[in-house]
């Protein structure tokens, strides 16, 4: 049996760090589920929609520096993750045109995981930066209309 630590750091520095999608591959199950900003209207609904969303983030935002792994340790089927990435927005993402700023991403990921294979994977962050440039098209989202 794979190593959840492995598996998860994999995870991490190579599909979430450098959008490669054969590290998607390898750490995710195919009915993944994934709760993250990226997607606000509720949680990535397996390896697919998580590969085609990471894709379309990194090409917004790509890496302005290395992701570094803060912290990680595992306990029972759970390895938790902090991590630090440095991203320029680049291109328009969720409507929003680019500014050409250097963001810092600061995330902690709870990654359960079965077989080897990441099952889920819970997002806390504190992305402000990220938050305040998206704050106009992720709030009605979010927020809804009207509410």
């Amino acid at each position: 049996m794979a190593d959840p630590i492995a598996v998860v750091t994999r995870f991490t520095t190579d599909f979430l760090g450098r959008g490669d999608i054969t590290a998607a591959d390898a750490t995710l199950d195919p009915a993944v589920q994934g709760v993250t900003g990226l997607k606000p209207q509720g949680p990535i609904d397996g390896r697919e929609e998580y590969k085609a969303i990471v894709a379309a983030f990194l090409d917004a935002f790509p890496a302005t520096a290395p992701l570094v792994i803060v912290d990680q340790f595992a306990a029972g089927d759970r390895v938790m993750t902090r991590f630090h990435a440095r991203a320029r927005f680049a291109k328009p993402f969720f409507g929003v045109e680019p500014t050409g700023r250097e963001v810092l991403f600061d995330e902690t990921h709870v990654a359960r995981l079965r077989d080897g294979l990441i099952v889920e994977n819970v997002v806390s962050a504190t992305n402000l930066e990220f938050e305040m440039l998206m704050a106009r098209a992720l709030a009605p989202t979010i927020l809804g209309a009207g509410r």
